[in-house]
């Protein structure tokens, strides 16, 4: 089935209006799967619904290892993944607010860390984590691999070639906006652990974290003493063979799940990266010739999130106000850029068309600013 025949919307293509990065618009069907009846999760019918979920998940993080689910946010597993494997040293890679947050967690946890940073907008260069892998043995490299802050994504197959060459750190990613919207091969890349959360690009309501977790970083989990209760990788992995959570889950969001696991497969891995790249190929058409401009530079794009700066003399808060008046859910800027930029959100089950129709919107509005300003400002 090819990406033209299938219709992501399930009927609402070129009607959305929510392009905010994230939580992002949700399928009325996923939506209806909310309201599933309450079961125990210790009951034989969780286990069948879990069961199917464990089974579909891998195949979203192209692994035939194990995936997981956590009633967390993706933050919640970035810190599962710290406190149950980590005993050395660190070495996170920092190239916007996400990748600075889960360096400033490895900190705060005690862990003697090490910060490559990248300007904002700038990709993690895998050449960089050579030289930084070359000056210090680390035990686990952690990075982003779509920072989301800044619609910035770096090349986490070649950085995962220098780190698996090089050390014999564990890899953790953060796929949180890259899952489901490009490439993302945990088996072939050798990502040790791949962070996602639900409310991205898996088109689901916010409030559960899944992840791929490889066998070395389960063994490297088995060598460390303490690792806590809540977020133990281990008591994850253990209750998952019988079909279960260790604590009690997001039941409507397993549900949901569930429902969207079926329609991402249906649509299949390659045809829905090719959308998503072919949503990021009509704001990058559409962008110059609109007087928009990227922060991150050509090849660095985001196929999920566009982080543009607005047509001189056109404030982004102003932008956005206007979009919000019109009647779409823009997305602001984040961090350092959350007065001076705005963000276009399109990932998960958006469609191309829908994308078109916003990025009309938002010329359109950009273009009223600009005729309703003073003469003396717009000289």
């Amino acid at each position: 089935m090819s990406s033209a025949e299938f219709d992501s919307t399930s009927g609402h293509a070129g009607q959305v209006r929510f392009f905010n990065p994230g939580p992002v618009w949700v399928r009325p069907q996923v939506l209806q799967a909310l309201g599933g009846p309450m079961m125990s999760h210790r009951s034989a019918a969780f286990s069948d619904l879990y069961g199917r979920i464990l089974e579909k998940l891998p195949k979203v993080f192209r692994t035939k290892g194990q995936a997981h689910t956590l009633a967390t946010s993706a933050t919640g597993v970035w810190e599962a993944g710290l406190v149950s494997c980590a005993t050395g040293p660190v070495l996170a890679c920092c190239n916007g607010a996400f990748s600075d947050k889960w360096g400033e967690m490895s900190q705060r946890l005690g862990l003697d860390t090490t910060i490559l940073k990248a300007e904002w907008g700038k990709p993690i260069l895998a050449d960089d984590v050579k030289k930084a892998l070359a000056e210090k043995k680390y035990q686990i490299v952690t990075v982003v691999h779509n920072e989301t802050s800044v619609g910035t994504i770096s090349d986490l197959a070649a950085i995962a070639k220098v780190v698996h060459e090089n050390s014999d750190a564990l890899l953790f990613a953060d796929v949180v906006t890259s899952l489901a919207a490009t490439r993302v091969e945990a088996d072939e890349w050798g990502i040790d652990l791949g962070v996602c959360g639900s409310q991205k690009a898996l088109a689901l309501p916010p409030g559960i974290a899944v992840f791929s977790v490889s066998e070395k970083a389960l063994a490297a989990a088995r060598q460390k003493k303490f690792r806590g209760i809540y977020l133990d990788l281990l008591d994850v992995e253990a209750f998952g063979k019988k079909n279960q959570n260790p604590t009690t889950p997001s039941l409507p969001l397993l549900y949901a799940l569930d429902v969207q696991l079926d329609h991402i497969l249906a649509e299949g891995m390659e045809n829905r990266w090719a959308r998503h790249h072919a949503m990021l190929s009509a704001v990058e058409e559409w962008a110059p010739k609109a007087g928009f401009r990227f922060l991150p530079g050509e090849g660095a794009h985001s196929p999920s999130v566009s982080s543009l700066f607005p047509p001189e003399g056109v404030g982004a808060e102003e932008l956005n106000k206007a979009m919000k008046s019109a009647g779409w859910v823009p997305g602001a800027g984040y961090g350092k850029f959350k007065s001076s930029n705005i963000r276009i959100g399109h990932m998960g089950d958006v469609d191309l068309a829908s994308v078109k129709n916003v990025l009309a919107a938002y010329e359109e509005q950009a273009a009223r600013i600009l005729a309703a300003a003073p003469a003396a400002a717009k000289a």
